[in-house]
């Protein structure tokens, strides 16, 4: 049984229209802050923290991902991508990418993030986390000075009690927020949703929050979401790359 997380899935296939101008001819993780792709923080994070195979779930310009990494040979990955014909939500990207290209074996864990922010995580400890609790998904959170437009996660000794998909700030239980980076234990897949296209904040997180095993690992590592000009901006003006 492996002890490592060694596979993820990287979401990438939405348009971006909170982005525009800059996702007219480019799609959101391929925009530039710092003259850095999201995507390439991203990748390099997750090699990183010992990551080998990433399943890149791509739509919108996705030839654009195809021509900007290839198979990752060159960046000393492997890369492979799932391709949505149709937008199918958060929930339905991921689960198309891990029935096609990334299926978790008995035992083993798969790690999806968002391919929009720029972060940093200590895999270690978050998967550490997981397996001691035997959790059926783990979910990296931050505490924020302001929740608007954020998954909002009330949390209990570590387990997630409640998920709240962007709830009205003044109706928001905690101040803990979704970060969009996950770990499923292999038995996540026989737990999602039938559909093909679904969300997973609403549609998976919110519904198994009374499980018991879905948890909460708290960062207090950079995070960058790059979803809206706002966004975008503060993070040209606080991030610089890494060396």
């Amino acid at each position: 049984m492996s002890q490592h997380v060694k596979k993820a899935v990287v979401i990438c296939g939405g348009e971006g229209t909170r982005l525009r101008p800059l996702t007219y001819d480019t799609p959101k993780p391929l925009v530039k802050v710092n003259g850095i792709p999201v995507i390439d923080n991203v990748v390099r994070e997750l090699k990183r923290n010992g990551i080998e195979k990433i399943t890149m779930a791509i739509g919108y310009k996705k030839e654009m991902f195809m021509d900007h990494f290839g198979d990752g040979s060159e960046i000393g990955m492997h890369i492979d991508y799932s391709i949505e014909e149709k937008l199918l939500g958060t929930g339905g990207a991921i689960k198309k990418a891990l029935e096609e290209k990334t299926l978790p074996e008995t035992g083993e864990d798969v790690l999806v993030v968002n391919g929009d922010n720029i972060f940093e995580i200590d895999l270690k400890n978050m998967h550490d986390l997981h397996r001691s609790r035997n959790a059926i998904a783990t979910l990296a959170v931050k505490a924020v000075d302001d929740v608007t437009g954020y998954g909002v996660i009330s949390v209990d000794d570590g387990i997630i009690r409640k998920f709240v998909e962007k709830p009205d700030p003044k109706d928001a239980e905690s101040n803990l927020i979704n970060l969009g980076i996950y770990i499923f234990n292999s038995g996540a897949m026989h737990m999602l949703p039938n559909a093909e296209a679904f969300s997973m904040e609403r549609d998976f997180f919110a519904k198994i929050s009374d499980t018991g095993r879905l948890c909460a690992y708290v960062s207090d590592r950079i995070w960058y979401p790059i979803d809206t000009m706002e966004r975008y901006r503060k993070a040209s003006e606080e991030w610089r790359p890494p060396e």
